[in-house]
């Protein structure tokens, strides 16, 4: 023990280690005696005196009166079921009552949203516009009955807080439940608290209700809604009744589609008729596509179609599999049958309907009454149009002219010698000598020239309708008549015209497809005859020219004229040479 000893006293002295040739360890410092610590100075403060002023805004000195505070309401029911409409009511009478006994408050007004859920500030009308007169200057206080009264979503109350907070002149929001201001500091936890409570408050109110709906699926007693489902309605029962008019828009979609019409072709028809959707919009070939696609038409009903991804924003999607579905067959009275609605879906899955010919569909809507009468407008946008269909819409509006003018003709000609003696006036003698001129209808300078690719009115056609900017195309195919009259730009099937007086130096070209072909057609004529001319008569009073095309005959080309005054001149020189 005392060798080991001795051993390690050697290793651990440096000296011996030197001896020894081996690097001694290093030393750690060490301190004998602890170092005192400084003393701080003292310093010697200067004492001040220091002068209070006191607040005076929002202060209320002796003897002065309180300032007007003008103070607003807010009150929100979530449905508009019976028994919220009276909660609602309530709530309008009671803070009406509540401000008004408030000697220094006045009723800035009550701001009330019925029927509209709390979780999104963005569908509330009534709350966006009391935040928009806080920020103009014209509220200075708001009460609500309570936090989840006055939003169910976290941020939304948060941030409208805020920023009445933050404003020049702030607003004070008072929750009369919780008892809370949103100007006290003290509160700030309380009320982020209270705001996240009643958005799981919300959350859990929206779970219970999608709970409930899809146990109501599952056994077949879910109410379906109808307010949007064209050709249905709801009954006192909450039983699927078929709305008869609304039913035959579903059925001529059905029908027009098995028999091969685009469903775009068929949105056209449908607005031609002034026919609206179910919620008063236009129809589009998407539009009806819904309709066909929508099972509700055979009788049946498929549940939980969408799904809600977001209780607070309410958005939804389609149901791919996130969710069961529910299939009930035979559930109402369809509209159509169940034939006609599988054939629409074969149809639809084979895409084939993509392929169909989107004709333009005419709406031929003759003139019913006057000079115009069972003429109808032709649009520059058609490409064709069916003469039977033109004839047609004629004689629907002129059903007995046509017989009642040929009736009148036979009466002139039974017109006997001694009628037509008793219409001749008497001779008078201060007219001996004169000769009688028989007058003849003004057939007016006017004329159309129909070729193989357009139509050219002359420049007194211009001139006897005014030189109008623009005019509308009509035919009667009944009496294979065309006419043409003045119009605004803004109406149906307008089509630009004349130019100024002044400018209008030469005839006026229309390349209206539809309108030439059905000119030759009625004028009989195909399109590799030359150039018809017709003659038409003006009617002043009505500002119409009416073209008889039965009466046409071949056009004068310049060429034509050219050489007929070459003809001219030339015999004029024979005749000199003659006399000569």
């Amino acid at each position: 023990m005392d060798a080991e000893r001795a051993e390690t006293a050697n290793i651990n002295d440096p000296a011996e280690a030197l001896l020894n040739g081996e690097a001694p360890e290093p030393q750690k410092p060490v301190v004998v005696v602890r170092k005192p610590k400084k003393k701080k100075k003292t310093s010697v403060r200067k004492e001040y005196e220091v002068q209070v002023i006191p607040a005076t805004k929002g202060v209320i000195s002796p003897g002065e009166t309180a300032p007007l505070k003008r103070v607003a309401a807010y009150c929100r029911v979530s449905t508009d079921e019976d028994a919220q409409a009276t909660s609602f009511d309530l709530q309008v009478q009671h803070y009406t009552e509540y401000i008004g006994a408030h000697d220094n408050w006045i009723l800035a007004g009550i701001y009330a949203d019925e029927g509209i859920s709390g979780t999104q500030v963005k569908h509330r009308e009534q709350f966006r516009k009391m935040i928009e007169d806080c920020e103009a200057g014209n509220i200075d206080m708001i009460i609500t009955k309570s936090i989840s009264r006055f939003a169910r979503n976290t941020v939304d109350c948060l941030t409208t807080i805020r920023k009445l907070k933050s404003l020049k002149n702030p607003v004070e929001i008072y929750f009369e439940k919780e008892r809370l201001s949103s100007l006290d500091e003290k509160t700030d936890m309380v009320l982020n608290l209270m705001a996240s409570i009643a958005q799981e408050e919300s959350r859990s109110i929206s779970a219970n209700i999608r709970w409930a709906i899809r146990n109501r699926m599952k056994n077949g007693t879910q109410k379906i809604p109808t307010s949007g489902l064209l050709g249905y309605d709801t009954d006192e029962d909450g039983n699927m009744v078929i709305v008869a008019q609304e039913a035959e828009i579903v059925r001529t979609i059905y029908k027009s589609f098995v028999q091969g019409v685009h469903p775009g072709l068929i949105a056209v028809r449908l607005n031609g008729l002034g026919l609206k959707t179910v919620y008063g919009n236009d129809w589009s070939g998407s539009s009806v596509r819904k309709i066909l696609r929508n099972e509700k038409y055979c009788g049946d009903v498929l549940m939980q179609k969408t799904i809600t991804i977001d209780y607070l924003s309410h958005a939804t999607k389609i149901n791919e599999g996130e969710a069961d579905q529910y299939y009930i067959a035979d559930h109402h009275d369809p509209i159509v049958s169940r034939e006609v609605w599988d054939k629409a879906q074969e149809l639809l899955d084979k895409q084939s309907w993509q392929k169909w010919k989107r004709r333009e569909q005419q709406r031929l809507m003759p003139v019913r009454t006057g000079i115009l009468q069972g003429f109808v407008s032709i649009s520059p946008e058609w490409k064709s149009v069916s003469i039977t269909r033109l004839i047609t819409a004629s004689k629907k509006v002129m059903p007995n002219t046509l017989g009642e003018n040929k009736q009148q003709e036979e009466q002139g000609r039974t017109l006997n010698i001694e009628e037509s003696e008793e219409l001749e006036m008497t001779e008078i003698s201060i007219l001996k000598g004169f000769e009688e001129v028989e007058l003849e209808e003004s057939r007016g300078d006017s004329v159309l020239t129909l070729t193989s690719t357009n139509l050219k009115f002359n420049k007194a056609t211009a001139v006897e309708l005014g030189f109008p900017a623009h005019v509308r195309m009509l035919v009667n195919a009944a009496t294979r008549q065309a006419a043409i009259q003045p119009c605004k730009e803004n109406a149906k099937n307008a089509v630009a015209f004349s130019k100024d007086k002044s400018k209008q130096t030469y005839a006026i070209v229309l390349k209206i497809p539809a309108l030439l072909t059905a000119i030759r057609k009625l004028a009989d004529v195909d399109e590799n005859s030359g150039a018809i001319s017709f003659n038409g008569i003006l009617y002043p009073n009505e500002r119409v020219i009416i073209f008889d095309l039965s009466q046409g005959k071949p056009a004068k080309t310049r060429r034509r004229r050219k050489k007929a005054q070459d003809d001219v001149n030339s015999d004029e020189i024979d005749t000199r040479k003659i006399s000569e």
